[in-house]
């Protein structure tokens, strides 16, 4: 995360690499974003409402779990996508007026284009359009974003340093989509496993009663191996912001949020192949996830807004 705070990008030649690499990768994700996006949801009216709503003559709702799962990836996924890129591009814009512009923008587009998905399922297809709308709100601006750095970074373009004001509304974005992405994890967790010991354990280790399968090692390993990076991934982003407030006990935050993430991932063979118990763990580890992620979010909020009023952090 160094180009957060150097603006001499252009000047490191292995950054300057780093990051022209970063931004083809990007290019090529932004245009596969459009073909997914057909693919999966459609970018009509028509084709959007038939994934929702089934078919037209016999409506039938998506199944929440599955909507909120999709929801779940698309905001992790946003998220880190535009927290990486955001400072590249505020770092190769010549003036601080298009970062002003374009960062509520695509974080609304983003973070409001997958939420607005349960607004389809809870309120109706009315505001299917809106859906669209913000994603192509998102993708046009995270395209503007990409192609503006690559024009900088592959060029002569000059790279200014951008104003610090713009590098903390990237954080604080980031602490507010996070707040938001742990309340869909929680709500997921609900609906798909549970909150009772008994209904995790019965998911993993099924049941006979309700023709419920025991879950395959493949399938478990399936889940847990892009967990495990993801939120390893996530949980060292939010630390590593929190570390420049006054948050107090740094290690021990650090090593309760890992801790955490990895009980929670692997707790799931202990119920499955050792004892139906170690559900407790994995409820505890998950609901302590959650909790830490809330705090340190909330940390970095009122310590962007505290630095904004001028006032010291004490947290």
């Amino acid at each position: 995360m160094r180009f957060l705070i150097t603006s001499n990008i252009k000047n490191n030649p292995p950054l300057r690499v780093l990051v022209i690499l970063f931004l083809i990768g990007s290019l090529l994700y932004w245009i596969a974003g459009w073909f997914f996006y057909h693919y999966k949801f459609g970018l009509t009216y028509e084709k959007m409402f038939l994934y929702f709503f089934a078919d037209p003559s016999f409506p039938e709702l998506l199944p929440p779990a599955q909507l909120l799962e999709d929801i779940h990836i698309q905001l992790f996924m946003t998220i880190v996508f535009l927290t990486v890129l955001t400072p590249v591009f505020l770092h190769g814009s010549r003036s601080g007026r298009p970062g002003k512009l374009l960062l509520p923008a695509v974080f609304l587009g983003g973070a409001g284009e997958a939420i607005v998905s349960a607004g389809v399922y809870l309120l109706g297809p009315s505001l299917i359009y809106l859906k669209i709308l913000l994603f192509i709100l998102f993708q046009v601006g995270a395209g503007f974003m990409i192609l503006s750095s690559l024009r900088v970074y592959l060029t002569g373009g000059r790279e200014t340093a951008p104003e610090r004001s713009l590098l903390y509304a990237v954080v604080l974005f980031f602490a507010l989509s996070t707040i938001l992405f742990t309340l869909v994890s929680f709500f997921l967790f609900a609906l798909k496993l549970g909150l009772t010991p008994e209904s995790v354990s019965e998911y993993y280790r099924g049941n006979p009663h309700r023709f419920m399968k025991p879950k395959s090692l493949s399938l478990l390993l399936e889940a847990i191996t892009p967990h495990l990076l993801a939120m390893s991934l996530y949980v060292f982003a939010l630390v590593h912001l929190a570390f420049f407030t006054n948050l107090r006990r740094r290690i021990l935050w650090s090593l309760l949020l890992f801790s955490c993430a990895l009980t929670e991932n692997l707790s799931t063979l202990l119920i499955r192949f050792l004892w139906e118990g170690f559900s407790y763990l994995k409820i505890a580890s998950f609901l302590g996830l959650c909790a830490g992620m809330l705090y340190l979010s909330v940390v970095l909020v009122v310590s962007l807004l505290r630095h904004r009023a001028g006032e010291p952090v004490v947290l």
